[in-house]
């Protein structure tokens, strides 16, 4: 197979922040050869060098960054230093991990037509294109929105649709999925796939999806602290558990469940997908349940919801209610109902996910609890108070509101300026406010970064400076949206690891999320949106059982608790929602 992608000992720093000081260096010596017609991802921790390998591929990096370079990059024949960016896009379309910074034009339309235009294309070619653009990534519906108007998800599908509309040689996807929901990642990946079985496309993806990419890609390449460190196919990789954690980085559950058997058991299993791991347990039946009971292993208890904080042993529903959501309808301009007539209670210190596909009105929903939103027609109350009737910077001091993006709330110079903002426009003291500063700098490690402009760290720590300047205020509530986008396995749980503290200490926690496997590690409650309307809302057991209607929003359980629920036949409850319950079951008694 002939080498569309040939990065010869690639080195590559960025320029100084400040004048003076030393450039940053992000790629070490990386050495990567991809054929033409490979599907590969590159899985990698947080400033592992991920994306400035992606802007490398299509001359970004140098021309545009700056920098110092040294080696090469050769795509489709092209050296990258030797030509424009311009002519590289013609051969190499990038998917940017942010969105909204790829997205210009009026209509989805107009953005998705902009580059098959750009090629000189025929009318009816660059409208059967985006046709089928549109299609591929579910957004036909849309063609006439503005772009601005859309959901962070959504936004993100028409930045794949306008760069799937251009048919690169090579096409270069930096996490393009991150805001995705589960059934929608899956008609993105298939997408992709059929490029590339289709067109012969190339396909060099970055994605923190390890089932996804257990299931699509040929090879897997891990970057670590700007090094290759691992580069082979995924079930030699994903078999590694033990160093894919220590890097920093998450396998397929069941590649997880396949290392605690054999630990325990002795066992050699290797499956990396839901049907692997099917097929050779079902296999089994209908012994295997003894044969796991037979080692007595002794797991410690699974980590559950609210197990962190104070209300580990209490019912959430006898709680009384902090927020009370009644007959909520809630209208964009112009636009159908957003909302339609929703009823509902958060418990104080309950840990509640919001879920549901892209568009299905859940950060409609949260905008309602601050007072960002105030209701077309109904009611919403925070600790007693309409909030139609309280101003946002005083709803403030009992929401904290985090949001998906956290460069929409960076602005300050320095990051203790970041945190302090928030106390200081509460009135507080001058004590007060860096006492406050002080304790978020230290319960979220942020000291070394005190005096950093925040707009120039790396991405998770930029989501850890907008938690703690919400945290500083000290609001009993906290609403977070996809808090952990873009964040790679370890800076991930870390995250979930200061929520679980929090909600120990009182706090009521509120989370938007994509991924199934937090809300049902971590939410004691799980409420799922359809179309603006509440398909459920109860305990998160109850809610994953539920597979048909999770269906009707485009979401699907865990990995772990589909292979519990198919291995009902042979004996297992089908209610395990973490390899930790799955094992405790499977390995009991």
């Amino acid at each position: 197979m002939s080498a569309v992608v040939i990065v010869e000992n690639l080195h590559y720093a960025y320029p100084p922040f400040r004048s003076g000081g030393e450039p940053l260096p992000v790629l070490k010596g990386v050495n990567l050869r991809i054929g033409q017609g490979e599907f590969v991802a590159i899985m990698g921790p947080t400033g592992a060098g991920k994306t400035t390998l992606c802007l490398a591929l299509n001359g970004i990096v140098p021309h545009s960054m700056g920098g110092v370079m040294r080696g090469n990059v050769l795509v489709a024949g092209l050296n990258t230093k030797e030509h424009r960016v311009a002519d590289l896009a013609q051969r190499v379309g990038l998917v940017f991990q942010d969105a909204e910074s790829q997205l210009f034009n009026m209509t989805v339309e107009d953005e998705v037509a902009f580059g098959p235009e750009s090629l000189g294309l025929d009318r009816q070619e660059i409208g059967e294109r985006v046709e089928w653009a549109l299609q591929a990534v579910r957004m036909e519906d849309f063609r006439r929105r503005p772009p601005f108007q859309l959901s962070g998800g959504q936004k993100q599908r028409v930045a794949i649709a306008a760069i799937l509309a251009m048919r690169p040689q090579v096409l270069v996807l930096d996490e393009p999925t991150a805001g995705l929901d589960p059934i929608g990642k899956h008609e993105v990946f298939a997408v992709v796939r059929e490029l590339k079985e289709n067109l012969g496309v190339t396909i060099v993806l970055v994605e923190q999806d390890s089932e996804r990419i257990a299931e699509f890609a040929e090879r897997v390449v891990v970057l670590n602290e700007g090094r290759l460190v691992l580069d082979d196919e995924p079930r030699r990789v994903f078999a590694q558990v033990e160093r894919m954690h220590t890097i920093g980085l998450a396998v397929p559950q069941v590649s997880e469940l396949a290392h605690r058997l054999n630990v325990r058991l002795g066992t050699d299993y290797a499956f990396i997908t839901l049907g692997d791991a099917f097929a050779a347990l079902n296999e089994r039946s209908p012994t295997f349940l003894e044969a796991g009971r037979s080692g007595r292993a002794n797991l410690s208890p699974p980590l559950r919801k609210g197990s962190a904080g104070k209300k580990d042993c209490e019912d959430p529903s006898s709680a009384q209610p902090c927020i009370v959501v009644k007959d909520l309808w809630y209208h964009y301009e112009n636009e159908a109902p957003a909302l339609v007539d929703i009823d509902l209670d958060v418990a104080d210190g309950d840990y509640v996910a919001v879920i549901g596909q892209n568009g299905s009105g859940k950060t409609t929903l949260v905008k309602h609890f601050n007072g960002l939103l105030k209701p077309t027609r109904g009611q919403v109350t925070v600790e007693g108070q309409d909030t139609r009737r309280i101003a946002v910077g005083e709803l403030s001091q009992q929401v904290g509101y985090v949001f998906q993006n956290p460069d929409h709330q960076i602005f300050a110079p320095t990051t203790r300026e970041e945190i302090a903002f928030g106390p200081r426009n509460l009135g507080l003291n001058a004590g007060e406010v860096e006492a406050r500063v002080e304790e978020a700098l230290s319960f979220f490690d942020l000291r070394a970064c005190a005096e950093v402009p925040p707009a120039i760290l790396g991405y998770g720590l930029r989501r850890k400076v907008t938690l703690a300047s919400v945290v500083a205020m000290r609001p009993r509530i906290l609403v977070l949206d996809e808090p952990t986008n873009g964040l790679d396995w370890r800076s991930a749980m870390e995250l979930m690891g200061l929520l679980a503290h929090l909600q120990a200490a009182g706090h009521t926690i509120i989370l938007i999320t994509h991924d199934m496997r937090l809300a049902a590690r971590y939410a004691a409650r799980s409420l799922v949106l359809h179309n603006g309307r509440v398909l459920l809302y109860e305990d998160t057991h109850q809610v994953f059982a539920q597979q048909e209607v999770l269906r009707q929003s485009y979401l699907s359980p865990p990995q772990i608790t589909q292979l519990a629920q198919s291995l009902v036949p042979c004996g297992l409850s089908g209610r395990s929602l973490t390899v930790d319950e799955f094992c405790a079951e499977y390995l009991s008694p």
